[in-house]
């Protein structure tokens, strides 16, 4: 196959909580699902199971809400499956062009955001407000 397939992994939970994951492996998008699916049924296994000092089961606790089920589900594909965790960085981007002349330029680009108080006053961090 000699092609890395990257897989989205999301969650959100009725308390706000939102979680993603980005997972990478030489597989083919059937293989992946089949993974998933033993993920799942690892996970449900271990619902409701109580951990005694010094077990280990996935990240090591038990799973009793959404967001503990899907960082086992994370945990199995990682460990028992090999997938590598990838990360994104959507703000910057590479182009590749060529010239006139045939020459080859890659240009870079780095969006960025500003945070200001209404008003023109710029914030002291440059980031957003802490609540």
């Amino acid at each position: 196959m000699n092609q890395m397939n990257i897989f989205k992994i999301v969650y959100t939970w009725y308390e706000g909580d939102y979680g993603e994951t980005l997972l990478a492996k030489e597989v083919t998008e059937e293989e992946f699902e089949k993974d998933l699916v033993e993920a799942k049924k690892f996970a449900e296994k271990l619902i409701g199971i109580k951990i005694k000092d010094g077990d280990y089961l996935g990240k090591g606790y038990r799973v009793e809400c959404l967001p503990e089920f899907y960082e086992q589900i994370i945990w199995f594909l990682m460990e028992k499956k090999s997938y590598m965790d990838c990360t994104l960085n959507d703000e910057t981007e590479y182009f590749v062009d060529d010239g006139p002349r045939k020459e080859i330029s890659v240009q870079k680009r780095i969006q960025k955001t500003t945070w200001e108080e209404v008003g023109g006053k710029k914030c002291p961090t440059n980031s957003p407000p802490q609540h």
